[in-house]
């Protein structure tokens, strides 16, 4: 049995323990310039840790710490985003990071990377936030890591096809994170190479993007349309009283707008792409760590829209060989129909003639089986031709070349196959027509060759302005994702749908098979004309 003395030996030593840990803990946020926090959102309490209490420039423990008082010592011009941060965390929930500016006592700025989690309870309320700050003002090896990894971002996006102003956006956002008190833009040049355009800016005011857009380029046109007249970086530290300003001098006022440095966004070849710039509310004189950020930022959103304009002419062209294609295929259907078919009736006609003639059954029957072999040769040409561009397409639209592919498909295959069609009969224009019906008949080429279904089940509609086309079987599947990566067929699908500005997806259907989907915008000239829809099976 364990004596009182005993267990009063044994709390001194736990709590020895637990201090000895304390300190520890205390010892390793000094050293890592490292503070924690709670927040209990039932009470509203918030516990700082000692060291927390020494980055915000206060002793430790030395005053209450409440909500309130926490957003007071953020930056000013970061105090909105810091608490829009905040909200968003509570309401979505999980791990949530930022940056923001604090001003100690004395008046000096500290940059600090706020990391945390929300935790919820039983019945998935969020009750306790719980993270880290870091001072990391003077520390240039995390700058540089978080701009790396912004610049990783950033090319990722790229290589994965995202929209070019959605890859601005985010070398626009590293710049504000890594830089809370600037604002950031990016614009590009006109076709003409004399204008430039507001890409993204999403803290600068909509009335200024707006005024900037379209502004011609010149040696007094502000920050940006003087960089990109230099082709040099212009650094104006004060907008109030610096000439380049001159012509806008009204409207950066009218914004808050006092300082700007902009850097010409240039191609390998010396072409002014546009420029990177970011703006200060206050006189600013240059920085260089700000200054090799927007150097980076300019470099990178060079290879961005670089990279697009390669794919926009490699899209052009891919473009206007399948225009070339699609046209070869039409003239030799045609060909085939008009010169060989009409030839081949003729011949047909010429040996029945001779049939009539014939002086005895021998030549009689040559002339037979001669007249077979004329009829044969001119269902080929038919088919041949049908194969090359079936003239329904041409004739009576997208609509009803569908319905006779899927008849088509079934009677030589015996795969079931269903079609509902609510095109409303609509006129497409001819190039979206024809990439949808390519893409229909590759999606059945691959169901015949790779999926061993039993049935076929074709959906095609409009929603709003596009067309939707979905292909679906029955069958084994996709194969693995390692097999399907240098599939021409799957390839060719989405590149006739990318061309028209459209999306072709191809996934695996639930419980079985495999499902095609495609979306392609309509022109804008096309009309309608309403017809109730139809079934084939």
């Amino acid at each position: 049995m364990t004596s009182g003395a005993d267990m009063g030996t044994d709390v001194l030593v736990k709590a020895e323990v637990a201090l000895r840990l304390e300190r520890q803990l205390d010892a390793a946020q000094q050293i890592t310039h490292i503070g924690s926090w709670e927040w209990d959102l039932d009470t509203g309490t918030v516990t700082w840790s000692d060291e927390l209490y020494r980055i915000y420039g206060l002793a430790p423990r030395s005053c209450a710490i409440t909500l309130e008082e926490f957003l007071a010592r953020v930056h000013r011009d970061d105090r909105a985003r810091v608490q829009h941060h905040v909200t968003a965390a509570v309401e979505r929930g999980g791990p949530f990071g930022h940056s923001e500016r604090i001003v100690r006592p004395d008046g000096s700025v500290r940059k600090l990377d706020t990391v945390g989690e929300v935790l919820v309870d039983a019945h998935g309320r969020p009750v306790l936030l719980i993270g880290t700050c870091r001072d990391i003002t003077d520390d240039p090896r995390e700058f540089a890591r978080r701009v790396q990894a912004g610049e990783q971002r950033a090319l990722e996006m790229l290589a994965t096809a995202a929209p070019l102003p959605d890859v601005l956006a985010e070398l626009v956002r590293l710049v504000e994170e890594m830089a809370p008190e600037t604002i950031a833009s990016i614009l590009l040049m006109d076709d003409t190479g004399t204008r430039i355009q507001h890409c993204t800016a999403p803290s600068l005011p909509d009335a200024y993007n707006r005024a900037i857009h379209g502004a011609v380029i010149g040696s007094q046109a502000g920050s940006c349309g003087t960089a990109a007249f230099r082709r040099k970086p212009v650094f104006v530290t004060d907008i109030e009283i610096d000439p380049l300003w001159e012509p806008y001098r009204d409207l950066a006022r009218s914004c808050g707008l006092r300082a700007c440095w902009s850097f010409p966004i240039l191609a390998t070849d010396g072409d002014v792409l546009g420029t990177a710039a970011v703006y200060y509310r206050q006189p600013r004189t240059t920085d260089p760590t700000m200054v090799e950020l927007l150097a980076r930022v300019a470099h990178v959103a060079a290879l961005a829209i670089e990279r697009r304009k390669i794919d926009e002419r490699a899209l052009a062209l891919s473009e206007r060989t399948e225009m070339i294609r699609e046209d070869e295929r039409t003239h030799i259907a045609r060909e085939l129909h008009d010169q060989l078919g009409q030839s081949l009736a003729v011949l047909k006609l010429e040996i029945s003639w001779l049939a009539q003639r014939a002086p005895d059954s021998v030549m009689t029957r040559k002339l037979e089986e001669m007249n077979q072999t004329a009829d044969s040769i001119i269902q080929s040409v038919a088919r041949i031709s049908t194969g090359l561009r079936p003239a329904v397409l041409d004739i009576l639209g997208l609509e009803a070349a569908i319905s006779w592919q899927s008849q088509e498909f079934a009677q030589q295959t015996g795969i079931a196959c269903e079609l509902r069609a609510r095109l409303d009969n609509m006129k497409l224009d001819t190039s979206v027509a024809t990439a949808v019906f390519r893409i229909f008949q590759e999606a059945l080429t691959n169901v015949i060759r790779h999926s061993k279904a039993s049935r076929v089940t074709v959906d095609l509609r409009l929603e709003g302005s596009v067309v939707v086309l979905e292909v679906a079987d029955d069958g084994v599947g996709l194969p693995p994702s390692r097999f399907r990566g240098h599939s021409l067929g799957l390839l060719g699908m989405g590149e006739r749908a990318r061309r028209l500005g459209g999306e072709c997806v191809v996934n695996q259907r639930q419980p079985t098979g495999t499902l095609v989907s495609l979306r392609v915008p309509l022109r804008q000239d096309q009309g309608s004309q309403i017809t109730s829809p139809h079934v084939v099976g």
